[in-house]
């Protein structure tokens, strides 16, 4: 039997060198002559701030650049930058990417005690979004979807930025806060609600304190999923084809470039109209049964991974918990460094992880030139077909066909390479195209799981997750009202997407947080601290952790208020008993050095080591062998 990565951890950590001491909050006020942020400054796009200075929000901000008016059809451009203008093709050629880019240092953003936010229009068509990003793109050279810095162009990363409340951070399809690459970033007091991913996600940063926020829930009445992002991010590829006046056969019938993106935008706008037109917020079953299909969000919540907040080495934080870096990270500048999480109060992290099984071909998952993998099944619970009928032959859809067309282009030379169609990352392979060509022939996906519509690693719910990182301290959070609605695994895989931490390191500490009331429908390990990799030197103190009340009832349970991995350095490892653990610990090593057998608590603990089902070393649970 194997286990989807319906895991859930409300603290996860690996990679730990050295702490650094609390420091007592002292807010920046904001300045009189801070130079004012307005709704006018947005209606354009982007607001980039280039050169170093003081800012304020002026009044509530709400995202909805180029929007239709209310009531009526999008156009095909909805919501899109104007190229070419004053935007970057490269950075911008998935859409606006944030609210506010900063791409400067020395910079101070006082929210001023008011909101910003996506409306609720730009939410549903730019799925990639953040409120600040800490950089002119979102994304380093070479990563991503994309290539979203030109090759005669440099990242901007911001350095030396304070974001300050009391004010909002609201609805964002991805983040609240994003960057790459940034040094001594300062955020506090700041409200978060209505994010999708994660409130704060920072890629190797140095220097990093998040304080005194408080997270009043992410974001549950998203209509959509995944899906409708590979929707949206194709549109550009079909529309060029109509210039070239591309054709080609699909089920054994003549098809033009022209039907396929009449069909896509139809589409794209049928959910518009149901969404946001009509004010129900959800799809029409009735009215649109084949949207409904491809894009109904069942739970409204994240589909994908999700997170309060996470801490993460170099690149994107899409592979395994934790990757391979070691000491040569530090002087390769590609971990995260001294970072501090103290005193947040966090509610209400409510996630439905979806697998989405991808076909693999010539050693890769098979996804289109914007990343999106080609959705063979259903990834709402029955997994029926979607673009493959039961006898193998090719079904279609409104997406897949357009990803089909687009990759035969593309093996033709048909589609040149440019910063607004880029081609180099399809790997739909001529046999498939050959595939959906046909009325007859069939097709035996090789399913590689655990992955989501973007093939990321699946990690389910890590509501803190910091991995290769030196040094860190997570103190005084309050993690409460957690739950995991991620259905039961798909049946039929062949390989699966996995992760493991192996990071080293000497000293940091996990103290005084509160950990409560958790829940998750079907992950099979739903564990409260998680030390994962070759960590090192880890001291864990005065933490309450009480899972759920009713933990024990169900015989399939894995709740567990500590778990440590057998490559974590158990001689190391300082598991003081003033902890108050409700649920047991799980030790999956015998090197772990305690320095007291029951704490302050009075609780024994029973400690229950490493099962022949459970991997050795990191991630979620990257977990379960197949049996």
């Amino acid at each position: 039997m194997r286990f989807f990565c319906a895991y859930l951890s409300l603290l996860c950590v690996g990679s730990i060198v050295t702490s650094s001491e609390a420091a007592g909050t002292n807010y920046k006020k904001v300045p009189a002559d801070a130079t004012c942020l307005r709704q006018a400054d947005f209606e354009s796009g982007t607001k980039i701030i280039s050169s170093p200075g003081q800012y304020k929000l002026c009044e509530n901000i709400v995202f909805n650049p180029n929007a239709p008016l209310p009531g009526q059809t999008p156009a095909e451009d909805a919501f899109d930058p104007v190229f070419p203008g004053e935007y970057d093709e490269n950075a911008f050629g998935l859409g606006f990417f944030s609210a506010i880019a900063i791409a400067a240092s020395d910079v101070e953003l006082y929210l001023n005690g008011f909101t910003i936010e996506q409306s609720e229009g730009h939410a549903l068509f730019q799925r990639f979004f953040s409120i600040i990003e800490l950089a002119d793109s979102p994304f380093i050279k070479n990563a991503g979807p994309a290539q979203f810095v030109g090759d005669d162009d440099a990242f901007q990363a911001a350095s030396n930025v304070v974001i300050v409340g009391p004010g909002v951070l609201g609805r964002s399809s991805h983040h609240g806060i994003h960057g790459n690459d940034n040094n001594n970033v300062i955020i506090q007091n700041i409200h978060f609600v209505d994010f999708e991913v994660a409130a704060v996600s920072l890629n190797n940063v140095r220097s990093l304190i998040i304080e005194d926020c408080n997270i009043e829930r992410n974001r549950q009445d998203i209509p959509v999923l995944g899906m409708f992002s590979a929707a949206r991010f194709i549109r550009p590829y079909a529309k060029k084809l109509i210039d070239l006046g591309y054709e080609m056969d699909l089920r054994g019938q003549r098809t033009t470039a022209a039907e396929l993106y009449d069909n896509l935008i139809n589409t794209i706008n049928n959910v518009y109209e149901d969404v946001v037109n009509s004010g129900n917020g959800v799809i029409d079953q009735v009215a649109h049964p084949m949207e409904y299909e491809l894009f109904h969000n069942p739970h409204r919540v994240v589909d994908g991974p999700c997170y309060a907040f996470v801490v993460h080495g170099k690149g994107p934080a899409v592979g395994g918990q934790g990757q391979i870096f070691d000491e040569l990270g530090v002087e390769q500048n590609i971990v995260s460094k001294d970072i501090t999480i103290r005193n947040n109060n966090i509610n209400s992290i409510v996630c439905a992880t979806n697998e989405i099984p991808a076909a693999v071909e010539n050693g890769f998952v098979v996804n289109d030139a914007r990343g999106s993998v080609f959705q063979f099944v259903s990834s709402t619970g029955d997994y029926h077909g979607i673009s493959i009928n039961e006898d193998g032959t090719y079904k279609g859809n409104v997406i897949a066909d357009v990803q089909i067309m687009v990759a035969k282009a593309i093996h033709e030379g048909v589609l040149q390479d440019t910063p607004l169609v880029q081609t180099v990352i399809n790997t739909i392979p001529p046999s498939m195209v050959e595939w959906a060509s046909s009325n007859t022939s069939t097709y035996s996906p090789n399913y590689r799981c655990n992955g989501d519509s973007m093939h990321h690693v699946s990690k389910g719910i890590v509501v803190i997750r910091v991995e290769d990182t030196l040094g860190f301290d997570i103190f005084k959070n309050t993690i409460s009202g957690v739950l995991n609605l991620s259905p039961e695994p798909f049946p039929h895989c062949a390989s699966f997407h996995t992760g493991a931490s192996y990071e080293k390191g000497s000293y940091s500490s996990i103290k005084l947080n509160d950990i409560n009331n958790v829940d998750s429908m079907n992950a099979n390990v739903v564990i409260g601290i998680d030390v994962q990799g070759d960590s090192q030197k880890v001291e864990i103190k005065s933490n309450e952790v009480d899972l759920k009340s009713q933990v024990g009832q169900d015989p399939t349970d894995e709740y567990f208020a500590l778990r440590t991995r057998e490559n974590v350095d158990g001689s190391s490892m300082f598991i003081i008993q003033s902890n108050k653990f409700v649920q047991d610990e799980l030790i999956l090593s015998n090197r772990r050095n305690l320095r007291s057998e029951a704490g302050a608590g009075g609780a024994a603990h029973f400690h229950r080591h490493l099962k022949e089902a459970d991997l050795k070393n990191g991630g979620c649970p990257f977990s379960r062998n197949i049996k």
